[in-house]
């Protein structure tokens, strides 16, 4: 999900403007990563990003019961 506000990205620390970073829960928590390191830290080709491994585990995790 895009970041609908600044934010500082959670790899790098820069400054992520609004609605031009990726926004994720970890927890009870809101982290909001830049696109250069989130494509980094994402495993999936460009072609599955949209479906591809984030994706595939957290479904797996909400499947299992496990919440993070």
């Amino acid at each position: 999900m895009r970041n609908r506000y600044q934010g500082i990205c959670h790899d790098c620390e820069i400054t992520v403007p609004a609605k031009e970073g990726i926004l994720e829960r970890h927890g009870r928590k809101w982290v909001v990563w830049c696109q250069d390191c989130y494509d980094r830290s994402d495993n999936s080709s460009y072609e599955d990003r949209a479906c591809g491994d984030r994706a595939y585990e957290d479904a797996c995790a909400r499947a299992c019961g496990f919440y993070y």
